[in-house]
Order: structure tokens, then sequence, then C-alpha cells
């Protein structure tokens, strides 16, 4: 890509002041980065102020490795032009639709947000679009994947410039429609600047973040500014089950149409409800019904908001219906692990809600549940002991232990989430020997569910990233003689 500064500036939605600029029509940009290890010759510097490190601190590195402009919130000295805004991180935003042709505008980009549900969501919707023969990108916790190929990212939402960049690759792959997991956090550090919204859909909110956002009524509001990037033509999908659905769609431009889909609400556009081993579907007067393809309620939440999505882009419901039964989970979502006879099951449930509407789902199938609960280090404490305390009301018994510590003390984290609970717990202050100990009473079990990694195949130790495979780790240990 190659723009002209002036062509980058001219895209700016907030007003900016500028030195040394005397002719950007005449500076050729051939890059934008945030980070100055990675700036090149005739790269854009953008500043951003993070968690660990101020980018304003690294212009002199920026400079050193091509940088020709600097992007910055306040004074620096610097021998190239600096743009000064108030909101660097907007700007980063905006500069890179910019730089790479506004590529939102271009395929039908689809927003999924909500507590829970995001992941198994979009990789439904994009198998229903694979199955019905149309070309869909992914972007989301698991990585990026079109066109046959999948890139890993650290985030649930990328940041803007991998998000543009591989926005703009799926045009030109030919992409039609691309699902996008959107977190609260994505949102509030404006990492979804810029994009146009096919369609935004909102799956359910309870307590998560509240470290990040403060309380419940900001993570609602900052979750239904989403709905305000719909693009006129747009759609708002709405689970008509959670109560925030009406402030999302309050958000939407007036213009743009909504949808509500719902297991319970029988005004709702899509209704979706389990008849023995049926998912029995409504869609206005046309009825129809399938092969349950999940058996937990919040998974059939999941399918009916897939479904919505793909209807939105004209595909019939009678199209739809016979690949129902083909759906399958993504990695690290209610995953049984292979290759052992017992029923152990990998979750990424990390919200009091999320493990409540599993642990719920599988008392209701095994007499006998044993469950591994973690939380991860310097992360949202407040919802520690809330998850405790769902999987002791659910009479499933419980082992302790932590996932990710990071720099937080193990033994904090444990504290946190027993406090108040009056059973007798076995706890375990590093994640492997506690998955040993739950693999050593599995015998006494019907069925186990390990909660915290999912498809997470690293452990978060200090600054480093140690490779810890767990479904590798269950069959292992279920495979060895028990110790005396």
């Amino acid at each position: 890509m190659l723009k002209t500064l002036q062509d980058l500036l001219t895209e700016l939605k907030q007003l900016v002041t500028w030195t040394y600029l005397d002719n950007p029509a005449e500076t050729m940009i051939e890059g934008i980065s945030f980070s100055s290890k990675e700036i090149k010759q005739n790269f854009l510097f953008v500043c951003i102020s993070g968690y660990r490190h101020d980018g304003h601190d690294y212009v002199n590195e920026a400079i050193h490795n091509g940088a020709v402009a600097i992007v910055a919130e306040r004074p620096i000295e610097a021998q190239v032009p600096v743009i000064y805004c108030k909101d660097t991180k907007h700007a980063l935003a905006e500069l890179a639709s910019a730089f790479y042709d506004h590529p939102s505008t271009r395929l039908r980009l689809h927003g999924v947000t909500g507590t829970n549900g995001k992941t198994t969501t979009t990789a439904l919707a994009h198998q229903l679009f694979d199955h019905v023969g149309m070309s869909a990108g992914l972007i989301g916790t698991l990585g990026i994947t079109y066109a046959g190929k999948t890139f890993q990212t650290p985030n649930t939402t990328p940041d803007p410039l991998t998000i543009n960049r591989h926005l703009h690759a799926m045009v030109e792959a030919g992409v039609t429609d691309c699902l996008m997991e959107v977190s609260s956090q994505a949102i509030a550090e404006a990492r979804i600047a810029g994009l146009e919204f096919e369609t935004t859909s909102f799956l359910n909110l309870s307590h998560d973040h509240l470290d990040y956002h403060g309380t419940m009524v900001t993570y609602a509001y900052t979750k239904a500014k989403l709905f305000a990037q719909l693009r006129d033509s747009g759609c708002g999908i709405v689970n008509a089950d959670d109560s925030h659905h009406a402030l999302m769609l309050s958000m939407a431009p007036s213009v743009a149409d909504s949808f509500l889909f719902s297991r319970h609400s029988t005004t709702a556009n899509l209704i979706g409800y389990q008849k023995d081993e049926q998912f029995m579907l409504q869609l206005g007067d046309e009825e129809a019904q399938s092969p349950l393809p999940f058996y937990e309620d919040y998974n059939l939440d999941n399918t009916l908001c897939a479904i919505s999505i793909v209807l939105h882009t004209g595909i019939p419901l009678a199209e739809i219906l016979p690949h129902l039964k083909k759906l399958t989970l993504p990695s690290g979502r209610l995953e049984r692990v292979t290759g052992i006879n017992q029923s152990v099951y990998i979750d990424y449930g990390h919200t009091p809600d999320a493990i409540k509407q599993v642990v719920t789902s599988l008392t209701a199938r095994y007499p006998r549940v044993l469950v591994l609960l973690s939380a991860a280090g310097e992360r949202d404490r407040m919802k520690r002991s809330n998850m405790m305390e769902v999987v002791v009301a659910s009479g499933a018994d419980v082992i302790l232990t932590v996932h990710d510590p990071r720099h937080e003390d193990p033994r904090h984290i444990l504290d946190d989430l027993a406090a108040g609970s009056s059973v007798e717990l076995v706890q375990f202050a590093e994640r492997e020997p506690a998955i040993r100990f739950f693999c050593d009473q599995m015998a006494d079990y019907d069925c186990g569910v390990i909660f915290g990694k999912g498809h997470d195949r690293v452990e978060r130790i200090g600054d480093e990233a140690v490779p810890f495979d767990e479904p590798e780790l269950v069959r292992r240990f279920l495979q060895l003689p028990k110790l005396p």
C-alpha cells in the first residue's frame, strides 16, 4: 500500500495540528505502526499510551528505524513532521481504515458481542456460510481465518491495523462476509473505530471485566456502542431473552433494521426451542425443525444468533436448515477430551454465568460431576467467589487451582475463589498437579470438566508464556497408574 500523508490526514475526524508540515501531499507513507520496533522506511508512527509502555517515549527509535511522520497526543521533540490529535487510539483506527481503503465498506462485516458465546456464535455462523457456499472470514479469539489460512492473534479483537490489513486481504481474496468477535475492551479502546458493520449482534450480559469497566452500567453501555457503528442499511440482532437487548438497539441508527431471536418470547422474529431430540424453529409464519445440534440451552442461543446473521444476507431458512446438524463447537468450548474412556471436558468458561450454564447442563445429564475451577491472575477479582458459588450450588464437587497467574500470587487467587465458602476445598497453587489430582479422582465420577484454558495452549507465568497442552495432560494422567 502507498498513500500520501495528506490522503490520510483528511480521514481524521478529530481536529489536528502539526509541525514541520509544509506539504503533506508530497510525503509518501508506505506503512503505519504503533510499535517503534516494527517501523520501516517511510512509515507513519502513531504514539499510543498503553498499560506498560507509552509510545511517546519511543519516538527517536521510530525515527531511527525510518518513520517520516509522527502522530502524538502530547508535545514531543522530533525532526520529522508531528501531527497532534486529542486521541491517538481513535486516530490509529481511522488511519488504518483509510490506509487500507476502508475494507469494512467493501464486504459485509458482522460484529458479535456479549459476555459469553462470541467465539461459538461466530464459529457457527462461519460454518453455516461455508456450508451454503459463501466465502466468509473470521476474526476472534481463535485467530483470523479466511481463504484456507489461519493467523494467530493475541486478543479476541485485534488492533486496528491488524483488523484492517486482514479485511483488505479478505476483499482481495473474494471474501463476501466476515464474522468478528467484538470485546468490550476493544470498543472502549477504539480498536473498531472507523469500521462499518452490516450486522451487530448481542448475546447476553453478565458479570465480567468489572476491574476494567468499574460498573455493570458502564459495561453495558460500552457493549451498546457497537450498535452505533451499523451502516444505515444494516441490522441489529439481539437476544430478546436478555434484559439489555433494548439498550443495544437504542444505540443503532434509526433507519437500521432490528431482528430479535429467542427461546422464550413469542414475539421474536426467530424462535427456537428444544422438543425431544429436535430443534424447533419458527421464522414468522414459517415453521421448521432439525435434529438437535446441541443439548445446552446457551449453545442453542448461539445457534439462533448464527442463523439470524446468515438470514440477513438473504439465505433462506430452508437452505440453512439441512446444515444445522453438521455444526460443531470450536476448540475449547465444552470440548470432550479424546483418546480416553472417561467423560472429561475442557471449557473456556471464565465468568460466573458461563460456568453456571456449563455445570448446570452437565449435572442434568450426569449424576456425579467433578469440576476443576480456576481463575486467571491480574483479572477481575470481584467475580472469583461468584464463580465458586455457582459450582457449589450446582451440586458438583470442586477442586480449586489457578491459570495464567502472570505476576499475581497464586495463593491470593485461591483465597479469592474460596472466599465465603463453607465447603472444605482441595486447592493447588500450580495447575499441572491440580489436573493430575483431578484425573486421579475421575474413577469416582461420571463426568468431569476443567475450566479456564479452553483452546489456549500456553500458561502465562510472570512475563513468560510456557507451553501447556491441557488435553494432552489429561490423556497422559488418565492412562498412567495411580500413585500409591
